[in-house]
Order: C-alpha cells, then sequence, then structure tokens
C-alpha cells in the first residue's frame, strides 16, 4: 500500500490496525484488561483497532502485544523500493474555475 506522497516515509496503519483487530478478537480478556495489561488506555486501543494514528509510544507498546516489530509496519518512501507500484491516488486538482462576474442587477450567472 502506498501512501498519498509516495516520495515520503509513512506507517501502514491499514495493516496494523488490522493485526490489532485480530490479535484482540483472539484474546477473549477484554479491552479493559488488555489495555491495561498493554499500557495504554481502552480509547487507545479502540483508536488503533479502528486504524486511527496513536502516538509513537503506544505504537511501541501495542507491536510488543502483538509480538511484532515497528519496522513491520514502516512503508519507505518510492524512490527506497526496488519494484514500486504507480499509485493511482488522485493528489492534484485539475478542475478550473471559471470566474464569477457580477451582473449588474446583483445576480449571479
Amino acid at each position: 500500500m502506498l501512501t498519498s506522497d509516495a516520495a515520503r516515509a509513512s506507517f501502514d496503519w491499514r495493516r496494523f490496525a488490522r493485526d490489532c483487530r485480530s490479535t484482540l478478537r483472539a484474546d477473549d480478556r477484554g479491552y479493559r484488561t488488555l489495555a491495561r495489561e498493554i499500557g495504554v488506555t481502552i480509547s487507545d486501543l479502540s483508536r488503533a483497532a479502528g486504524g486511527s494514528n496513536v502516538s509513537v509510544e503506544k505504537v511501541i507498546a501495542l507491536c510488543d502485544f502483538l509480538g511484532r516489530d515497528v519496522r513491520d509496519y514502516y512503508l519507505p518512501p518510492l524512490s527506497q523500493m526496488e519494484n514500486p507500484e504507480k499509485s493511482n491516488c488522485f493528489t492534484g486538482c485539475n478542475v478550473k474555475q471559471q470566474p464569477r462576474h457580477a451582473s449588474s442587477n446583483g445576480e449571479q450567472p
């Protein structure tokens, strides 16, 4: 998966969230108990499992819980990838807007 700006390094939040969800589902102790054991809040755990960003220290704590290395989720910049895929992400605006001209009676055209 490429980021919207493939020229910059990034973190694969989708894969991280997927791994968090699958590991949390496999453990029947519940979010409150797991959050306390991992060292994060229930909100942090929920955000991570939902794909939202969490702080680096919480990512590290969750990676320790998952038994994964933080670098497993590292997305290198496009220039460092051997066979980069072309991103199909639309990042520019090519829609031209015509200037608005006020008519003499104040109505918009």
